[in-house]
């Protein structure tokens, strides 16, 4: 489903684009849709929830979450997302970017968080989000050159 609206999405805006004109693309039917989404807006919402959870398991497995802001974390972050590329220009094209950014916020929240930590760290750790979510979105959607070892190479320096 999420391809498929994807392609439809290169020459349709969402509110354009019919049940029936994404169930034919996708190959499945309108029942199928219905039985799994109400809304265009959730098929993507569900697969950014599957990304992150399976991001989130990724990085489990590590044996020290480290410092948000470090190297190996955000590079790790970039990367990831990277191969999503084509998934998150058409969310933020579409208007519904905010879906990653709520994404990014939840997962470092709750990585980085406690209340023990104080409210200028909750600040903190919503700040560098937002910042990380601005400076990927510029990245893929002016195509820009930098590698991300690059882009996270500048962050870096940023948040020394």
């Amino acid at each position: 489903m999420v391809q498929a609206l994807i392609q439809l999405l290169q020459t349709k805006s969402l509110s354009n684009i019919t049940i029936s004109e994404l169930t034919g693309r996708a190959g499945v039917s309108r029942m199928t849709y219905y039985r799994n989404y109400n809304s265009m807006d959730e098929i993507f919402s569900s697969y950014l929830k599957d990304l992150v959870d399976a991001y989130r398991q990724d990085v489990a497995d590590w044996p020290d979450k480290g410092n948000y802001n470090d190297y190996r974390n955000m590079l790790h972050c970039y990367e990831y997302f990277d191969h999503y590329r084509e998934f998150i220009a058409c969310l933020v094209k579409t208007g519904l970017g905010h879906l990653l950014l709520q994404a990014l916020d939840s997962y470092i929240l709750d990585t980085y968080y406690t209340e023990d930590k104080g409210r200028d760290f909750y600040y903190t750790l919503r700040a560098f989000s937002g910042s990380l979510y601005n400076i990927y979105v510029t990245w893929i959607l002016e195509d820009s050159k930098e590698s991300a070892e690059e882009i996270v190479s500048i962050i870096c320096k940023i948040y020394s």
